[in-house]
């Protein structure tokens, strides 16, 4: 059995988002096997709270922005005094910081988690969340041998949902960051053209951020007071999965999102956009329904299809979770993990 490494993970996000999300999984998927986890973060970032409850260790970095000097001297120096095999980045901030933090003390992984690849080139190497941004990576200089392509993971529940047809009335839900790129401007289109047929159902789009304000009066605009809701972020994920018979993703782009992964593990009926990243997820027609970046119409078109086939919704269901419990449950990506630091902790690609 070979020994444990010991892993410094750092972050410098302050919310919990996607990103902070998925540096948390990290830490936790590789304690898991038996590997020594450290944490670099943000002073009073939300992410601390998971981390502690996981019983790792962490030390909080000042930090201004992705260039501050004196950053890069803490790191440096936490990274001296815990003397990693592996060292792991996340986010433009944490890898810009980081690289030069790191240089002949241990090697970068540098993730990747936006299709803004320039400051990740030069790491010893890279995880790509999907084809596209390996794609992007290769193309910009990357050494296609130093880039791993790892999909993001989620945690099987003790108890897993059952597929089901839509209840009566149907209820259709959404979450994210309320931010352009995640055009919930068209899943509200979609769903007023709906209502706009008579079709009875109830909606609700979790999260909240730059666009609240301008998303609730769209759909005050568009009569679907009563039928709409804005509960603000969710802390209880599997309240709101089971509360709801279809997920809508809608964004522009994306790269992996990990809420997209928990709706098909909770056996929902998925709709999303035909974008790069989700569109790697879906297998159309099998175990979600794709439809055309800003078409609120073909969403409609596909959300009164999940409602009103027979058996649809739970045929796309069964499939979207059997999918991501063969490939993306903390422990089948976790040992790809895991296979990843080992590769650049001797310095050398995986094997093909």
């Amino acid at each position: 059995m070979s020994a444990p490494l010991n892993i410094v993970n750092a972050m410098f996000g302050a919310k919990l988002g996607g990103l902070e999300q998925v540096f948390v999984d990290y830490s936790e998927a590789l304690a898991a096997r038996g590997h020594e986890v450290s944490n670099l973060v943000a002073p009073g970032s939300l992410s601390i709270a998971p981390i502690r409850a996981l019983g790792q260790r962490f030390r909080e970095i000042r930090n201004f922005n992705q260039w501050d000097p004196l950053a890069m001297l803490r790191i440096r120096g936490a990274l001296a005094r815990a003397r990693p095999d592996v060292v792991i980045a996340h986010g433009n901030r944490a890898i810009n910081l980081v690289k030069p933090a790191a240089r002949g003390l241990a090697p970068l992984v540098a993730v990747n988690h936006s299709i803004n690849v320039k400051r990740t080139i030069g790491a010893d190497f890279v995880i790509a969340i999907n084809e596209d941004m390996r794609a992007r990576l290769i193309a910009a200089g990357q050494p296609a041998a130093r880039v791993f392509k790892l999909f993001n993971m989620v945690r099987k529940p003790e108890r897993l949902a059952a597929p089901a047809p839509p209840g009566k009335p149907p209820v259709i839900g959404a979450m994210g960051r309320f931010a352009p790129k995640k055009a919930f401007d068209v899943f509200i289109d979609a769903l007023a053209q709906m209502r706009d047929e008579g079709r009875l159902f109830r909606a609700v789009l979790a999260g909240a951020g730059e666009l609240e304000q301008p998303l609730k009066a769209q759909a005050a605009a568009r009569g679907l007071e009563g039928v709409l809701t804005f509960p603000g972020w969710i802390a209880d994920k599997a309240a709101f999965f089971e509360a709801i018979d279809v997920f809508v993703f809608p964004s522009s782009h994306d790269v992996c999102p990990v809420v997209l992964l928990e709706a098909f593990l909770w056996a929902k009926a998925v709709v999303l956009t035909d974008c790069p990243g989700p569109r790697e997820i879906s297998d159309d027609g099998i175990d979600s329904l794709l439809f055309p970046v800003g078409d609120a119409a073909a969403l409609a078109a596909r959300l009164r299809r999940v409602l009103d086939e027979p058996g649809l919704a739970a045929r796309l269901g069964a499939s979207a979770q059997a999918k991501i419990l063969a490939e993306h449950t903390f422990d089948i990506t976790g040992a790809k993990l895991e296979a990843i630091c080992r590769s650049a902790a001797s310095g050398r690609p995986l094997a093909a």
